[in-house]
């Protein structure tokens, strides 16, 4: 999807920049020992393209049942609020319109730096509203029960056929609260016809 497209676009980017070298594709990617790339989602383009690197790691959530870094089937469950990993473990977080889904996705990315080595990067997309000074926060948890503050957005979701509830919908105040946690944070307005990348709001954060 174009999405995917805009964030191996970045990753590739952001490969090159803590390498040193010529990095073009996400198979380019693959070939770089010793570099951990922790995929949020297990499947999708971006997870069939990197599955097979030594140094590839990727997870679901599966819900609240789980524990972090359990293995239900043959897919890993991990609460991005609480992730399983090392500090200081992995190179490379990729995630597609995810942190939208997060209750506290400023918890979420506050283990995002826990376990990133210096210098690493995560290359995201979120539905994000350039001209709003804050967050729309759309929903919350409380005592483990979800309460809507506002109506009720779902998005299409491989694992839950029902759609997965959109929490935060970000503005302005998301780069303002990266810094807070450590982020130097850019933003990519990206329009590639050559890669495929097209349409409005092609936005993509590597922090």
């Amino acid at each position: 999807t174009n999405r995917k497209r805009q964030v191996a676009y970045v990753a590739t980017r952001a490969v090159a920049e803590r390498t040193g070298r010529k990095i073009d594709s996400l198979v380019a990617v693959t070939q770089v020992s010793d570099l951990v790339v922790y995929n949020t989602e297990a499947q999708g383009a971006l997870h069939d393209q990197l599955h097979a690197m030594p140094g590839y790691l990727c997870s679901e959530y599966l819900g609240p049942d789980h524990e972090p870094g359990e293995v239900v089937g043959n897919t890993i469950h991990q609460d991005l609020m609480a992730l399983s990993y090392d500090d200081a473990s992995i190179d490379l977080i990729l995630s597609s319109d995810v942190f939208e889904h997060v209750p506290d996705p400023y918890r979420a990315h506050a283990e995002v730096h826990r376990v990133l080595r210096p210098g690493g990067h995560h290359v995201f997309t979120v539905p994000f509203h350039q001209h709003a000074h804050l967050d729309d926060v759309r929903a919350t948890l409380r005592d483990g029960e979800v309460e809507l503050l506002a109506d009720a957005i779902y998005h299409d979701d491989p694992v839950r056929p029902e759609g997965v509830l959109v929490f935060t919908i970000f503005g302005l105040e998301m780069l303002v609260r990266l810094a807070e946690l450590g982020f130097d944070t850019r933003m990519y307005a990206l329009h590639s016809p050559w890669h495929g990348i097209l349409g409005p709001n092609a936005l993509v954060f590597d922090a």
